[in-house]
C-alpha cells in the first residue's frame, strides 16, 4: 500500500514537472553576431580597426629601429671595448622593456577603447531583448556562448538585429 502511494506521488510530480516545462520558452542570441551585422557595430568595428592599424604601423616601426640596433651590436660586439658593449647592450634592453611595455599599454588602450564604443550597443540588445522576452513571454533568452546545444528555431539574433538597426531600444 505505502509503494502503492510513493509511485502515485512520484508521477503526479512527474506530470507537472513535464506541464510547467511545457509552458517555458526559451530562445537564444548570438550577440557577437548582432554586434558585427549591426549598423552601428560595423562602424564601431571600423574605427577600431582604423586605431588598430595605426598603433600597429607604429609598433612595426619601433620593433624595426630595434631590430636594427640589435643587428648593429652584433655585428660590431666582436670589434667593441667591453665598456661600449655593455652600454649598447643596456640600451638595447632598455628599449626592448620599452617596446613591451608599448605594447601592453597599446592592447589596454585597444580593449577599452572597443569597451567604449560597443557598451552602447550591448545596453540598447539589452533593451531590446527585454521587450522581445516580455512581448513574447519567453521564460529565458541565452546567449549562444553559454550554450551547448540550441535548435535553430529559437535563435533570435536576426530578430535583434532588425529592432536594432530600426531604431528600436533607444
Amino acid at each position: 500500500m505505502t509503494r502503492r502511494i510513493l509511485t502515485l506521488v512520484a508521477v503526479a510530480m512527474a506530470f507537472s514537472a513535464t506541464s510547467a516545462l511545457a509552458q517555458n520558452k526559451i530562445g537564444y542570441v548570438d550577440l557577437q553576431k548582432a554586434l558585427m551585422s549591426v549598423n552601428e557595430g560595423k562602424k564601431a568595428k571600423a574605427k577600431l580597426e582604423k586605431r588598430v592599424l595605426a598603433k600597429q604601423k607604429e609598433f612595426d616601426k619601433k620593433q624595426n629601429d630595434l631590430k636594427r640596433l640589435k643587428d648593429e651590436l652584433e655585428q660590431q660586439a666582436a670589434i667593441m671595448k667591453d665598456d661600449l658593449k655593455r652600454q649598447k647592450v643596456q640600451e638595447y634592453q632598455r628599449r626592448l622593456m620599452e617596446l613591451q611595455d608599448y605594447y601592453i599599454n597599446n592592447q589596454k588602450e585597444l580593449a577599452d577603447a572597443e569597451g567604449k564604443l560597443t557598451k552602447p550597443i550591448f545596453e540598447r540588445f539589452e533593451r531590446i531583448l527585454q521587450e522581445i522576452g516580455a512581448k513574447g513571454n519567453f521564460t529565458v533568452i541565452l546567449e549562444k556562448n553559454a550554450t551547448i546545444y540550441f535548435s535553430p528555431e529559437i535563435d533570435l539574433t536576426g530578430r535583434l538585429i532588425r529592432d536594432f538597426n530600426a531604431g528600436k531600444g533607444k
